[in-house]
C-alpha cells in the first residue's frame, strides 16, 4: 500500500517532533478537526498530481497557541504549523516534511492552510455546529516520483468544532 502525502502526516510529525520539549502545551483554542479530500464536479480527487492518490478522511485534534497575531498550530499535542491571524482568518504552514521509505522513492512537501475560526463566540458565521471550516493545500516540494513531481498538488477541507481553550 501506498502512503498519500496525508496519510504519512502523523508519522511525519512523530519522526520531526523528536526533540520536543517535557513541558506539557496548554492551548487557547482546541478544535476537533475532520480533514478530508477535496473533489472536483466529477468526484475525482482534488489534485495536479499524476498518481491521485489515495482518499484522505482523518479526524485530528488541532491545538492553538497565539502569541498576539502569531499562531502555533500542534496535532494531537505535536507540533504541525505556524501562521498568523487576523479576526475570525487563520492562515498556516508546515514544515517541510521528508517522506523518504516510499516505493516510488524521496518526497519532500508541505501543507499551507487557511480557515475560519470561532472560539465558541459565534461571532464569525459559520453557524451552530461548525466552529472550523477551511482548505490545506499539500504541496510536493521534491520528488523523486515520477507519478508524484515536484510542484503537484492535493486539496483538502477542513471542518470543525471547539472544544474550548
Amino acid at each position: 500500500m501506498r502512503l498519500s502525502p496525508r496519510t504519512a502526516l502523523p508519522l511525519a510529525i512523530a519522526l520531526s517532533c523528536a526533540c520536543k520539549s517535557d513541558e506539557a502545551v496548554v492551548f487557547d483554542a482546541e478544535y476537533t478537526v475532520d480533514v478530508a479530500n477535496a473533489l472536483t464536479e466529477d468526484g475525482d480527487l482534488d489534485t495536479t498530481c499524476v498518481d491521485a492518490g489515495q482518499a484522505v478522511a482523518d479526524t485530528y485534534t488541532y491545538g492553538l497557541v497565539f502569541e498576539s497575531a502569531d499562531v502555533s498550530i500542534f496535532i494531537d499535542g505535536e507540533t504541525f504549523a505556524t501562521g498568523t491571524r487576523t479576526g475570525c482568518q487563520l492562515n498556516y504552514q508546515s514544515a517541510v516534511w521528508l517522506e523518504d521509505d516510499r516505493e516510488g522513492g524521496l518526497l519532500r512537501w508541505q501543507i499551507s492552510g487557511s480557515a475560519t475560526y470561532e472560539t465558541g463566540a459565534g461571532s464569525c458565521g459559520l453557524g451552530d455546529d461548525i466552529q472550523w471550516e477551511g482548505t490545506e493545500t499539500i504541496e510536493i516540494i521534491e520528488s523523486e516520483d515520477p507519478d508524484v513531481p515536484a510542484g503537484c498538488t492535493y486539496e483538502l477541507l477542513t471542518e470543525g468544532t471547539f472544544n474550548g481553550g
